[in-house]
């Protein structure tokens, strides 16, 4: 999970909130259906109220950037529902928008992850082995008084250190977070459009018409801006 989407988590099943967002770029992604769909790339994305302004927060593993902003997420991929259509610009990389959003919870599979957990599993056992050989070694060169209790103390030692393992395994969630159900989106500050480029305007009635073959369109623009290339 990103060191900063990891705030969102704090949101989920908290119902809707308003967020602040720099839009970056239009592309598309295969959903579970093996169907394209077109999403919208954020960075910089933080947490304001119904009027724009940036609501603060207080952790202390908070990530604020250079403008005193907690980011709550540096980047994140949004699908490009109805509301992205109502939009009366045509969204171009670094205009800034704010829209009302649900955070939705998913699960992944990242090798590293799994590794780290393996590490930490396999490092509890080293300490819980190590525990036992240094006991087992005091007691075949020493007559313990109390062989029960001393027994009984290694074991809980072992005991402890595992079940820590498996307490910090659980932090490593095998789940991203995300937005989801956006709406209510406006926009912050447009960008000026480099020369020669002149900013169209959504139509999600020829997008229900052609579906892909317009989103492609739409994305094709967006990504070659964002590249810095002539965009016809």
């Amino acid at each position: 999970m990103s060191k900063q989407r990891f705030r969102l988590s704090d949101y989920y099943q908290n119902g809707s909130n308003y967020y602040h967002a720099t839009f970056e770029k239009l592309t598309h992604k295969t959903n579970a259906q093996h169907k394209k769909i077109p999403v919208a790339l954020l960075t910089d994305v933080y947490l304001v109220d119904e009027n724009d302004k940036k609501v603060r927060l207080s952790k202390k593993n908070d990530f604020v950037d250079r403008k005193g902003r907690h980011i709550i997420a540096d980047h994140i991929w949004v699908k490009f529902t109805k509301p992205w259509f109502e939009v009366p610009n045509e969204l171009i990389k670094g205009d800034e928008i704010f829209f009302s959003a649900e955070v939705e919870q998913y699960k992944i599979n990242r090798p590293d992850v799994l590794k780290q957990r393996d590490r930490i599993w396999n490092d509890a056992k080293k300490k819980a082995d190590q525990i036992y050989k240094r006991w087992s070694k005091y007691t075949d060169e020493h007559k313990r008084k109390n062989f029960q209790l001393s027994l009984t103390k290694m074991k809980q030692k072992q005991h402890d250190i595992l079940e820590q393992a498996k307490e910090d395994q659980k932090k490593l969630e095998l789940v991203d977070y995300g937005l989801n159900k956006i709406k209510k989106i406006n926009i912050s500050k447009l960008v000026k459009p480099r020369h020669h480029f002149e900013r169209g305007q959504y139509n999600y009635e020829q997008y229900k018409r052609q579906g892909y073959k317009y989103s492609a369109w739409l994305a094709a623009r967006s990504i070659k801006y964002s590249q810095g290339e002539s965009v016809e």
